[in-house]
């Protein structure tokens, strides 16, 4: 049974999903009419500045005034081709910039992945790395990564998603394998080929999450992501038993790059370079895997790894089982089938003949009709609840969060948020991709995979700490502040309360709804703002920001 707190946010949901055509815009669009009643394709439109604002809570970690700004100048395709020729903001160089005390560095790599999230101007590498991250799953709470090494893997680890994020899915997937962090999550490191004499078989792991998460699931797909069937109308499994231990043969023979040998092991390994390969200990007959896949004996390590990793990635699933997951972190956790197939097509061929090339892949979804306009193709809402995390990162980037130190310290993120980077509770991410909520939202086959993680415990946690954060770390209440203080600054909107409570609440319906503020709740801020002192701007400028991010309307993405 759904409790009144979550049913009640359930249909807010549903209503902040389907209201507004999927995201209204106070803005009228000044362009013209290009003639013949027929309007142009959504994302050559100049966007106004509400509509730059949704675009950028899909493609970076929260809208800022001069992020929205520059939308409107370049216009959605200019600015991403623009964010894709920026140089990437690597995790691991953060350990280079600040110091740090050595004998404080658990979790260290979260505050490397805060300064990035919210400082790097590469904000869209950063956003599908960070989605990438929550389908290529790795764990602080599944790998020996204590002290700083171990911290900067992970962060190194990170990277290779960055690295890859405009690349190919196909490179990806060699350099993920061999990253000796995944090697340990997921137990390909160290091992070894079969000794039937001694009960030894290949560990199956890694075989099975590759196949199952990263990349085919775990039936047959159309190219729009709807499951195939047979000829009972069963869903057909994509793989086997024998295939996942064929795989795992494949991934045999393989340990740190430093090893002395295949069972060394030292507080030192390296835990950042690709791992390598002792043949001796790797299985040399013939695999059967996937798809009628055969990798024949006698080969290396290598070669094996090699054919097993190519055979996979030309599954017909890949496309589908990838883009949709993708539209799902960035755009809509409804995609229609249409979009998911025009998606995946681009997966398949960019147009030049090439497979699984990220940046046309990241273009398609981000420039289809269906994410611009936020009108699905089917009879499901368009939209998705955000990510905890977003939602503290979008108010610390709405407003400048700076600290002294130039350091953000806040590494316990998962324990009033539910959620960290790089700290899944499993491999199998804080939330189904499929997941739907018990009652209101199940009954209507709507799927919201980030209600997975939205407990009311969670909720409650997160609104307090929201709340503590708009309303005591700001520049009015931290005048003297830690350097370790993460504070953001009110000034722009203190001034706009000194001129008037309407400009103030438009402004913040702008940066923080995207335009899309229902009237409703500019009656209740309106009416809230008369209660203050009219001559305590910086009040109600707290008080207002505290009110739009802890409100239903701001937890939705749409």
């Amino acid at each position: 049974m759904i409790s009144k707190i979550q049913g009640s946010i359930f249909l807010g949901l549903l209503f902040f999903l389907t209201a507004c055509g999927g995201g209204g815009d106070s803005e009228e669009s000044n362009t013209p009419d290009p003639g013949a009643g027929e309007d142009p394709p959504a994302h050559v439109e100049p966007p106004s500045s509400g509509k730059a604002s949704r675009f950028l809570q899909q493609t970076t970690f929260g809208a800022t005034p001069s992020s929205i700004q520059r939308v409107v100048d370049l216009g959605y395709e200019d600015w991403i081709d623009w964010q894709m020729s920026l140089s990437t903001s690597r995790h691991t160089a953060y350990y280079n910039r600040f110091n740090y005390n050595p004998d404080d560095t658990w979790s260290l790599y979260v505050d490397a992945w805060w300064h990035r999230s919210l400082k790097a101007e590469d904000q869209l590498r950063q956003r599908v790395a960070f989605a990438l991250s929550e389908i290529w799953v790795i764990s602080q709470y599944g790998v020996s990564s204590g002290g700083v090494e171990g911290n900067r893997s992970l962060s190194n680890y990170y990277d290779i998603l960055l690295e890859h994020s405009f690349g190919n899915y196909r490179d990806l997937m060699q350099d993920v394998t061999l990253s000796p962090v995944m090697g340990e999550y997921l137990s390909m490191l160290r091992n070894r080929k079969p000794d039937l004499e001694r009960n030894i078989r290949p560990d199956e792991n890694y075989a099975r999450e590759l196949m199952q998460l990263f990349t085919v699931g775990l039936v047959e797909l159309n190219l729009d992501g709807s499951p195939k069937l047979d000829s009972q109308g069963n869903t057909i499994p994509t793989y086997d038993q024998e295939d996942i231990e064929g795989l795992a043969h494949v991934f045999t023979g393989w340990t740190w790059q430093n090893a002395e040998t295949f069972w060394w092991w030292s507080e030192s390994r390296d835990l950042e370079s690709p791992m390598k390969a002792f043949p001796e200990f790797h299985a040399e007959g013939e695999k059967r895997i996937i798809n009628g896949g055969v990798i024949p004996a006698g080969q290396t390590p290598e070669q094996d790894l090699q054919q097993a990793l190519d055979h996979i990635f030309n599954h017909p699933n890949v496309g589908p089982f990838v883009s949709k997951q993708l539209i799902q972190k960035l755009v809509t956790s409804n995609p229609s089938p249409d979009y998911v197939e025009r998606v995946a097509t681009v997966f398949n061929d960019n147009g030049d003949g090439v497979r699984g090339d990220m940046a046309a892949v990241v273009k398609a979804i981000l420039l289809d009709d269906e994410a611009v306009t936020g009108v699905a193709s089917h009879d499901k809402p368009f939209g998705k609840l955000k990510e905890p995390i977003l939602k503290l990162s979008a108010f610390w980037r709405a407003f400048n969060a700076n600290t002294g130190s130039g350091t953000f310290e806040f590494r316990w993120v998962d324990s009033d948020f539910g959620q960290g980077p790089l700290k899944s509770p499993s491999v199998f991410n804080f939330f189904s991709p499929n997941y739907q909520p018990a009652g209101t939202l199940k009954d209507a086959d709507i799927t919201a995979p980030e209600f997975e993680i939205h407990t009311e415990g969670t909720m409650a946690k997160m609104t307090n700490h929201l709340h503590w954060r708009s309303l005591s770390m700001n520049n009015f209440e931290r005048t003297s502040p830690d350097a370790k203080d993460i504070i953001v600054n009110y000034n722009r909107e203190r001034d706009l309360a000194s001129s008037s409570h309407e400009e103030l609440i438009e402004h913040l319906n702008i940066l923080l709804l995207a335009g899309s503020m229902s009237d409703r709740m500019k009656t209740v801020l309106t009416d809230y703002l008369a209660t203050i002192s009219d001559d305590d701007y910086e009040r109600k400028a707290i008080e207002a920001v505290s009110l739009v991010i802890t409100s239903p309307e701001f937890a939705v993405q749409r």
